[in-house]
């Protein structure tokens, strides 16, 4: 099996600033980059924060030239890179994660099941493609849809080797979380990588602790708190971990 090396983006948004959150979003691309990253993936409407009231606002569409930047860090690191972002399609919005490929090729995951006072502000999705190579496949998940059975176990019939959660979890739901998505990677024989707010936002109180567990279920590495690039690599023995501080 083919050498993988994936990464957590343990991110803190900055409220409602769209240009400050992208270039910070190129910081950690930067340091992926030195830790020569094939994926990396950022927490849930991590370039906006959670702000559900101003989100149909501060949304952007797919094509939008501001994403150009990700496109083409994409391209220059050889690296697939997923960010968070409110998402305008024609007149919906959604809670949704771009994906950018290095050739060029950008898709939109739109968030299937919302919670609470999110569809308030947003639309339910249809959630978006597995994407990859063999061994190397790819699915997504965003935050509350990973409490949903049928979607991990979707994925896995789709071929995905590696569940991508990018979540926005609080203290009061984390054990919880952790344990659907421990069994959704034994079950479902796939590797599952979570990636957290390194901070607050949107009146969450999250404190990191982005995880990886492996396709038999095993708990491979849990960040603490604070900003930081949670590494895992796919070698011979298995996956390893490291924890690697921003900047």
């Amino acid at each position: 099996m083919l050498p993988w090396s994936v990464a957590a983006a343990q991110y803190a948004s900055r409220s409602r600033d769209i240009d400050g959150n992208i270039s910070h979003h190129l910081s950690f691309i930067q340091q992926a980059s030195r830790q020569q990253i094939d994926l990396l993936l950022f927490p849930e409407l991590s370039l906006s924060g959670y702000e559900l009231e101003v989100g149909p606002q501060l949304a952007l569409s797919l094509n939008d030239a501001r994403l150009d930047q990700f496109a083409e860090a994409a391209h220059q690191h050889q690296m697939n890179i997923i960010v968070g972002m409110p998402l305008r399609v024609d007149h919906h919005y959604h809670i949704g994660a771009v994906t950018f490929l290095p050739d060029g090729t950008r898709f939109a995951y739109a968030k299937r099941h919302l919670l609470g006072s999110e569809s308030q502000f947003f639309q339910p999705g249809r959630g978006g493609p597995v994407f990859g190579t063999p061994t190397r496949n790819v699915a997504i998940a965003v935050c509350a849809d990973i409490v949903i059975e049928q979607f991990a176990r979707d994925a896995a019939e789709c071929g995905a080797d590696l569940y991508a959660a990018s979540v926005l979890v609080s203290e009061k739901t984390y054990d919880s979380d952790c344990h659907s998505l421990s069994r959704w990677s034994a079950d479902y024989r796939m590797a599952v990588l979570m990636a957290n707010h390194a901070k607050p936002t949107g009146g969450y109180e999250s404190n990191g602790g982005s995880a990886f567990w492996d396709a038999e279920g095993n708990k491979v590495i849990c960040s603490g708190s604070g900003e930081l690039l949670m590494v895992v690599r796919r070698t011979p023995q298995g996956w390893q971990g490291e924890i690697h501080p921003l900047g």
